[in-house]
């Protein structure tokens, strides 16, 4: 008797895994210039059809040209900054869409994906149920009042001249449903939102405090429903590049065992049980 699916699958990957070339530290770009030159065929994989590869690769490059610091992180960071960004159809220091921001972890440069307000603003409008996303800063002379509830509301009418200092960070958030949201939150949530940092990462200028109020609009978002990239802009926004390349190694390696099940003949399909488990009953959503 032939062999069933199961047993299929496992030879199948079991010999690509032996044939696979060997990625040890020597064979892995050694400086930012050669991640770029290294990742542009997954750029082309992972960008969406209005987006060129070429582009986003020359945007990459300016970016270190204008923060010298980026040429001293590691290519595994830099290049999984730069195709997270690439697959959000996020680019890189255009806009404000997202940024590529050097940080030094245990003595070693790293590079972090920095999801910018328009970038959250880009995927929010491109999602069907997106109609409007606003944030803004309230200062002590500004006129501002809201409520939670069922008869919430949310007014605000700057003043003029000297505003005095900032009291509250609101976002809002409309869908074309008519459904409305909006989050109001103090200076000192924010910055216990942000691990206690206030202002900018990196060189950032951000006289506008953009940065505070991007933590509202995540905020807001929360709850909504959320396109898939939109999605994955809340979950991947200023975390670590080295997590997010090994994020995509795992998405590649999903990717390349999903092909070996397909390669399977069709004839082996059905013909019987197999000894590959069944999934499991969905689990409670984490907290």
């Amino acid at each position: 008797m032939g062999q069933n699916l199961g047993d299929r699958v496992r030879q199948q990957v079991a010999q690509r895994d032996t044939d696979a070339p060997d990625t040890t530290e020597d064979t892995r770009p050694k400086t930012i210039f050669q991640a770029i030159q290294a990742v542009q065929g997954q750029l082309t994989l992972a960008l969406p059809k209005h987006l060129d590869a070429q582009r986003i690769a020359r945007l990459a490059l300016t970016a270190v040209r204008k923060n010298r610091d980026l040429a001293m992180c590691s290519p595994e960071s830099f290049a999984g900054a730069l195709l997270t960004s690439s697959a959000l159809g996020l680019e890189p220091d255009v806009n404000g869409e997202c940024y590529l921001v050097p940080f030094r972890d245990k003595g070693q440069w790293e590079c972090q994906l920095i999801v910018g307000y328009q970038g959250y603003s880009k995927l929010f409008y491109q999602s069907p149920t997106g109609a409007h996303l606003d944030a803004h800063t309230v200062y002590e002379g500004d006129d501002f009042d809201y409520e939670y509830g069922t008869a919430s509301f949310l007014r605000h009418k700057p003043t003029r001249g000297d505003r005095g200092d900032v009291i509250f960070y609101y976002a809002t958030a409309r869908l074309t449903t008519g459904s409305t949201h909006f989050v109001v939150l103090t200076p000192e949530e924010v910055k216990e939102l942000r691990n206690g940092r206030v202002g900018p990462k990196g060189k950032i200028a951000d006289p506008q405090r953009w940065m505070e109020r991007k933590t509202c609009i995540r905020q807001v978002l929360k709850p909504l429903p959320k396109s898939p990239l939109l999605g994955v802009a809340v979950a991947v926004d200023e975390r670590d590049g080295r997590g997010l390349f090994r994020d995509r190694l795992l998405e590649r390696q999903a990717q390349d065992d999903l092909g070996d099940v397909i390669d399977v003949p069709a004839s082996d399909i059905g013909t019987g049980p197999t000894d590959i488990p069944s999934a499991p009953e969905p689990g409670g959503e984490p907290a």
